[in-house]
């Protein structure tokens, strides 16, 4: 490439009729001075061009950087996504379980429940039964002794009253509600209990005879 110096130092060769060679030299130098003026512009330019070409590579090293980055945090966050998402599925399977051992549990206490319900029912059923059976049999002996003095006679209706009024109150006891507490359950079999221990006696002799309460 040709600089100012080299158009302002050209000669050329002498020949007859040829240029004026001032107005040659002029014209050189001016071309010269043009050229250096656009020779220096060219050299910034390529200045300019080369710091580009720098914060472009420059650039693009960050941006590989930046590329890489996300990168590794998209996978980072799919880790994380797909980790989550399995714990949380072993807490609801867990919770799952957790809730059927629960269920079955309960469920089992109920049956539990309503089987000892059935088994006092059938229990009170019972009791009630053999207490009327026994205040019948107390009745049965007041019938045979019809023959009495008058005080032996008094006592013995007063007995057979008392039955009669224990009897009505043992068949009016109601049946077992389902929500029947422990406590209520004990106090109910007390009751029964001491119903069956005030039950008039009656006493016969070895001859069969009737044998007042006072006596021993």
């Amino acid at each position: 490439m040709l600089t100012p110096a080299d158009i302002e130092n050209k000669e050329f060769k002498k020949e007859m009729r040829g240029y004026n060679m001032t107005e040659v030299n002029i014209f050189l130098k001016e071309v010269a001075m043009s050229y250096e003026k656009i020779y220096q512009e060219n050299l910034s330019a390529m200045d300019r061009i080369g710091m580009l070409s720098d914060a472009v590579k420059q650039y693009k090293s960050m941006e590989d950087t930046l590329k890489n980055a996300l990168s590794v945090a998209k996978g980072a966050g799919d880790e994380i996504k797909n980790s989550a998402h399995g714990q949380a599925q072993m807490i609801i399977k867990d919770a799952e379980n957790k809730a059927g051992k629960i269920i079955n549990e309960a469920a089992k206490e109920v049956a539990d429940i309503n089987y000892k319900y059935e088994e006092m029912k059938r229990s009170v059923e019972v009791f009630k039964a053999k207490v009327v059976s026994l205040l019948n049999s107390q009745l049965e002996i007041i019938k045979e002794y019809s023959n009495i003095n008058a005080d032996t006679d008094r006592e013995i209706r007063s007995s057979a009253e008392a039955v009669e009024v224990i009897k009505s109150e043992i068949n009016d006891i109601p049946d077992l509600p389902g929500d029947l507490s422990r406590d209520a359950e004990s106090n109910l079999m007390s009751q029964l209990e001491k119903v069956t221990q005030e039950l008039p006696r009656i006493k016969l002799n070895e001859d069969g005879e009737y044998v007042p309460a006072d006596e021993n």
